[in-house]
């Protein structure tokens, strides 16, 4: 590691537990508590408090605990919680508690040690670039899973989701589309995201066959662009099928984060019909 970025407090942190206004805290406006979650607060209370950190503008943050929140926001304008909704939170104070990238660090290292939110992890892994002060993000992603415990494949898996259209972006975070729907439209360029956006918002509802259709469709349309004398020329045969499937593939890789794979299916197309020189003499 650098050593140039702490994403968790140095010294354990001071600990304690206050009741606080619902409104007082901030950062769960697009979480998407699942009905069982919400009936289960409304039967049995809050169990576990939520974790926030204060801001510097006197409200707070919240770490842990977003659907939490929203469920008991959602329960309270339907008039099913105490008006107005207050929750139990753990507040966790300390110079370095405030920091933007500390509390994105808090936030994976509880997720790591429980079942995954997607849409979390992401929020919190770019307030962390945010805070890198120019750090390269390669380092800056090695450095989230050695402190955090989130695998640096999740960690970049997470971020391939930057590259989401604002829309399905927005239905992500809602939990409208699954993490495994998003990040199967991820890796498709822009054009067919637009496609599969305007069929979300008609359909109410988009699943990896959708994507995986938009995906077939991409790699048809560059495969019927090459030329049709490179099907048609007998005497190499197999070298223009080779062309065909490379050309296809690379049409159909993203841009951003894939730069190694591009090139190595770049090299394998101008390798093709270069026979080894090795017993050629």
């Amino acid at each position: 590691m650098s050593g140039q970025l702490t994403l968790l407090p140095t010294t354990a942190p001071e600990l304690r537990r206050e009741t606080l206004p619902l409104e007082l805290i901030d950062g769960f406006a697009n979480a998407a508590p699942s009905a069982k979650l919400r009936q289960l607060i409304r039967d049995l209370g809050l169990l576990q408090p939520i974790v926030v950190v204060r801001s510097s503008s006197g409200r707070f943050r919240i770490v842990e605990g977003r659907r939490r929140c929203k469920a008991i926001a959602e329960l309270a304008e339907a008039g099913e919680w105490p008006a107005p909704p207050q929750v139990e939170a753990l507040i966790v104070a300390g110079s370095q508690a405030g920091r933007r990238e500390v509390r994105g660090g808090l936030t994976l290292a509880l997720h790591a040690s429980r079942s995954p939110s997607p849409a979390s992890e992401l929020q919190a892994i770019e307030t962390i670039l945010g805070s890198s002060d120019g750090d390269v993000e390669a380092t800056t992603v090695k450095e989230i899973a050695a402190q955090t415990g989130i695998s640096v494949q999740t960690v970049r898996r997470r971020l391939r989701l930057r590259s989401l259209k604002a829309g399905l972006r927005t239905a992500f975070e809602e939990a409208r589309i699954t993490a495994s729907v998003a990040e199967a439209v991820a890796r498709l360029p822009e054009e067919k995201q637009a496609e599969l956006e305007r069929r979300l918002e008609e359909d109410k509802r988009l699943t990896l066959a959708d994507v995986r259709d938009a995906a077939r469709e991409q790699t048809g349309a560059a495969t019927a662009a090459l030329p049709d004398e490179l099907f048609t020329d007998h005497a190499i045969a197999w070298q223009a099928t080779v062309c065909g499937h490379l050309t296809a593939a690379l049409a159909a890789v993203p841009g951003e984060g894939y730069a190694v794979l591009k090139h190595g299916i770049a090299d394998a197309l101008a390798a093709v019909g270069k026979p080894d020189e090795e017993g050629d003499a």
